[in-house]
């Protein structure tokens, strides 16, 4: 899907590519080579790409206040998690769910078809690209003289009341660690319909259940789940490691 361009050498450094599931915990799946696996549906093919691919990304799907502010805090706050693991008792669930919750809204935005909103009886003020440009930067946003509001904004926007609406359906959800045994978890490229968040290859948040370890059976039950609710593709560490049944 094409994008608005900045300025001939992004002079505001506005970040292009924008993940959707954060780079971090993708690079919690890296090999020796610095790569995950990625398996498209329905094919056996194996593509490595690294954090950083055209897989995980939009393409300035939302503004950059978003990108820089909320989208920021909400990552840190989970990375936290992630990188320091407590008992359940302990765990922020409010940071897990409202990083979970952040990945799905993204990911719909980033395969969605987007599209500038045209709204009626407002103009705007016969900018320039440099005068666009300096408003994002410092955090506002812009009617264009056709009306027109770039996509970016609005999805800025609604990102904000899905995320406040969804979590209202998380407030009393408890996240437990699950323990792989043997074997290594798959990785949807989104989970729509499966409270599931995988942080490393043995290691995953899950809702409803207590800390524990389990067997390989119950994982590769997991991992076909996982498979099950993937849009486009699912990634991993090794896929030779990854049970499936």
């Amino acid at each position: 899907m094409s994008y608005e361009k900045p300025q001939k050498g992004n002079p505001n450094q506005f970040t292009i590519s924008q993940h959707f599931h954060t780079a971090h915990l993708i690079s919690k799946f890296y090999n020796s080579a610095d790569k995950v696996e990625i398996k498209f549906l329905g094919s056996d093919e194996i593509e490595p790409v690294s954090k950083d691919s055209k897989r995980f990304v939009a393409k300035r799907a939302w503004d950059q206040k978003s990108e820089h502010g909320m989208m920021a805090d909400i990552e840190k706050s989970f990375h936290d998690e992630v990188n320091n693991l407590k008992s359940i008792d302990q765990r922020n669930h409010h940071a897990i769910s409202k990083y979970f919750i952040l990945w799905r809204i993204r990911h719909h935005i980033a395969i969605s078809e987007n599209q500038d909103s045209d709204v009626k009886g407002v103009t705007g003020s016969n900018l320039t690209k440099e005068q666009e440009e300096n408003i994002e930067k410092a955090g506002g946003s812009f009617f264009r003289d056709n009306g027109q509001v770039p996509y970016r904004f609005t999805n800025a926007i609604s990102l904000i009341q899905q995320l406040d609406e969804q979590l209202a359906e998380f407030a009393n959800c408890k996240w437990g660690l699950l323990q792989s045994e043997k074997g290594e978890f798959v990785v949807a490229d989104c989970y729509q319909g499966l409270m599931l968040l995988p942080i490393s290859p043995e290691l995953a948040f899950c809702v409803g259940v207590d800390d524990m370890i389990i067997d390989t059976p119950t994982l590769a039950s997991i991992n076909k789940q996982s498979i099950e609710v993937a849009s486009n593709f699912c990634f991993a560490r090794d896929w030779n490691m990854c049970p499936v049944g």
